[in-house]
């Protein structure tokens, strides 16, 4: 796999002589330019993470209501090609190969070829700082920019035609959205977001009968099957500071451990990719107890999705599942140590997060790149904020879960 730091680094240093070279070409070509707002093929751009591709739905939906006659299509990097097939919201999706560093450029290079011959009319980045999207809108010969104005690189001003404003008081999930209403509204100051952002939620997705039957056997197989199940995630992307943003070991296996005494007829379920199988196995193996078990590598999304629809209670690290668990309206406790639940926590009619006092975080924001804090690499920070959280404060919102007191979290959540 192409490593992030050195994507990340190229990103920066050959991403902004590109783009200063397409503002370039850009401001020249101006007088000969024509606006249009008659989109027949409209292509959307989201590299990083599986949760934000999710998150983004609501915003591929309000594209659709739109633009009913356009064409939409979905820009990623390939690893992200089977949650982009469950959504099924876009017309047709495109991959980079971000497997090596000479896939990445060969893929990339061949599907600036190939959108440059869709003729597209505009270009939808959801990314808040990366060039990369724009470099691939320009080798593609798209005329129409939308994004986000966040940092202030001096092309970015001229190559966004609709430059979006970023409000970290809102959910991911509203400022995607947002970036919509103002390419169909033009309303700089946002008078009538609140009602627009609230037609717009997650789908919720059917997960296939395929992956119920594989789920359930591989339950009974394991020995827990028709139980009460519970499930913890208990990792984070390797891809951005996993030390800081993971709880100690042993507090997932007290978790566990106290949610199997207070329920006898349940299971704990600990799920994972294959590269962390050894890692959930040391959780699982902590918990002492049969009824914990560990799928960690043994599941797809689409079987993942058929496990949180019959989990009665999930427990999650910020992550990609934790957003793939709205898609079933899964019980969902999520524990925030490095970003703000404000505007990553989970959406749906029963959702809790847990996290440390404000200040406390976010220890790295779209603001800073997220690889600092204080000026220091994120590598070189532990998790004492996450320490500070108990397990007692988990299991107090997990018990609230569990008797169905909790409320939907709001589309724009409180500052906590």
């Amino acid at each position: 796999m192409f490593d992030v730091k050195v994507m990340r680094w190229i990103d920066n240093q050959v991403g902004n002589l590109a783009c200063t070279a397409f503002a370039t070409a850009k401001r020249i070509g101006a007088p000969f330019r024509k606006d249009t707002t008659d989109y027949r093929k409209i292509v959307v751009t989201k590299f990083f993470g599986m949760g934000a591709i999710i998150v983004a739905t609501p915003a591929l939906r309000a594209l659709r209501e739109a633009y009913p006659n356009a064409e939409i299509h979905f820009v990623s990097f390939s690893s992200n090609r089977e949650i982009l097939e469950i959504l099924g919201l876009t017309d047709k999706n495109w991959f980079v190969d971000n497997s090596s560093p000479a896939a990445f450029a060969k893929s990339t290079l061949a599907l600036a070829r190939d959108l440059r011959a869709e003729k597209f009319d505009l270009m939808i980045d959801l990314e808040f700082f990366a060039k990369f999207p724009l470099v691939l809108a320009g080798l593609a010969g798209v005329p129409k920019k939308a994004g986000f104005y966040l940092t202030q690189e001096p092309w970015r001003r001229t190559l966004l035609d609709v430059p979006g404003s970023y409000n970290h008081y809102f959910h991911t999930k509203d400022i995607f959205v947002s970036l919509v209403y103002l390419l169909t509204t033009g309303d700089l100051f946002y008078l009538d977001f609140d009602e627009f952002r609230s037609r717009y939620t997650y789908p919720q997705v059917q997960p296939e009968p395929a992956a119920r039957a594989h789920v359930d056997a591989l339950l009974r197989e394991r020995g827990v099957g028709d139980t009460r199940t519970f499930v913890i995630n208990a990792n984070t992307s390797a891809d951005l500071a996993p030390e800081v943003r993971k709880w100690p070991t042993e507090r997932y296996a007290e978790v566990a451990r106290r949610l199997l005494d207070e329920n006898p007829g349940a299971s704990v379920v600990f799920i994972g990719a294959k590269s962390e199988r050894a890692y959930v196995e040391r959780v699982t193996q902590a918990v002492g107890d049969a009824r914990a078990v560990n799928l960690a590598g043994d599941l797809t999304l689409r079987q993942l999705l058929a496990l949180f629809e019959r989990t009665e209670l999930f427990v999650s690290n910020d992550s990609g599942p934790m957003h793939l668990a709205c898609l079933v309206d899964t019980p969902t406790v999520g524990l925030f140590f490095a970003d703000t639940p404000t505007i990553y926590g989970p959406l749906g009619s029963r959702t809790a997060t847990v996290s440390p006092r404000l200040y406390s975080i976010p220890l790295f924001t779209v603001y800073n790149g997220k690889d600092v804090v204080a000026g220091r690499p994120v590598d070189t920070i532990d998790n004492t904020a996450a320490r500070t959280v108990t397990v007692d404060r988990v299991l107090e919102q997990c018990r609230t879960l569990l008797t169905g007191t909790a409320s939907m979290m709001p589309a724009a959540a409180p500052i906590h």
